[in-house]
């Protein structure tokens, strides 16, 4: 376990067995999540401007791809075997990825597929993000990277059973959970799943608004 974590990561996978959830583990159950993750948010304003304004599935796909075999301790799971939903989690101490370690594990494969420009934007998204999260917890909480719904699904229905044992947990043992979140859609998805607006700023250069939801 990383130095500054105080969370058994057996508990809370066994935590989520309890709760019926199905975790994930491998690279071919990755690869279900990140076909979930790309559907999910083809209309995210975070990911449009990302793209610039043309939403590439398989830019996407790299950017939460390198992220969720980087983030220290991450926690990944989905509500069944069927991969109606799914989250990752990464516990209390996160505090961004190193730009470094990202380029030699993914961003790389972005340039080449889209050039500087996205890996720029990108560093000004991470700056915005990681600047908001501190001051709004100071990096004591569990940090949700990212959660998905098959748009099959209700979106409603499924992010809150998705998102209520970690915040459950969290709760219990009086630890706030965090995300950022960067459409209305997603704004209604997360008060609906007890979280709270705790402050907003927009991406320089662009249109897009963030905010910072916890609960």
């Amino acid at each position: 376990m990383a130095a500054g974590y105080s969370v058994s990561m057996t508990e809370v996978k066994n935590m989520l067995i309890r709760e019926g959830m199905y975790l994930i583990e491998n690279d071919e159950d990755i690869a279900k999540m990140l076909d979930v993750m790309v559907r999910f948010y083809s209309a995210d304003a975070l990911f449009g401007w990302l793209c610039d304004n043309k939403y590439d599935e398989t830019v996407v796909k790299n950017i939460m791809r390198a992220a969720l075999y980087l983030m220290p301790n991450t926690i990944a799971y989905a509500d069944s075997a069927d991969f109606n939903a799914v989250a990752a989690w990464v516990p209390p101490g996160y505090k961004g990825l190193s730009v470094i370690q990202y380029i030699r594990n993914g961003a790389y494969e972005l340039y080449k597929h889209r050039g500087f420009k996205i890996i720029n934007r990108l560093l000004t998204y991470q700056r915005c993000a990681s600047k908001m999260h501190r001051n709004i917890t100071g990096h004591k909480d569990w940090y949700l990277f990212s959660y998905a719904v098959n748009p099959d699904c209700d979106s409603f229905e499924y992010s809150e059973k998705i998102l209520r044992p970690i915040t459950k947990y969290g709760w219990d043992r009086g630890e706030a959970c965090y995300c950022e979140v960067t459409s209305d859609t997603g704004i209604n998805i997360m008060k609906a799943a007890g979280f709270q607006v705790r402050d907003q700023g927009r991406i320089p250069g662009s249109s897009v608004n963030y905010y910072g939801v916890m609960v």
